[in-house]
């Protein structure tokens, strides 16, 4: 009787757990990146993101240009092959008061990875990762 118990509890919370969250199985879920570093002027460019897939689609989000961003979480939208969020970067104004600026990120996934557009910037492939390089 104690053995039944155990495993209808088991059993009952196992189905709540996948209740929560969508599977992913277009298999979107992971890290994508395409950061590289210019020697020539000791700087990072490209970007990183990890995609969280489920009932609330995320992702963490890092920005290189000359420096890496801090990453950030994000809520996203995924429609099929598509991704969507939107990235607020900070900074400041001439007088050093804070001047956000926000730009859409559009992404549509593809063979090996990822391709992305910030804003009015041109779309550029990043590669799906295993980890995230550091």
């Amino acid at each position: 009787m104690r053995f039944q118990t155990s495993a209808l509890a088991c059993a009952l919370m196992l189905v709540a757990g996948t209740a929560h969250a969508a599977p992913d199985r277009a298999g979107h879920a992971g890290h994508y990146d395409n950061v590289r570093y210019i020697a020539e002027a000791d700087d990072y460019v490209g970007a990183r993101v990890t995609v969280r897939t489920g009932a609330q689609p995320s992702v963490v989000f890092e920005n290189c240009m000359g420096v890496c961003s801090d990453p950030e979480v994000l809520p996203a939208r995924i429609e099929a092959d598509r991704l969507s969020f939107t990235y607020v970067m900070r900074s400041v104004d001439q007088d050093g008061r804070p001047a956000p600026h926000s730009y859409p990120v559009t992404g549509r996934f593809v063979r090996g990875g990822l391709i992305l557009k910030i804003g009015e910037g041109e779309p550029e492939k990043l590669r799906k990762r295993k980890a995230i390089p550091r």
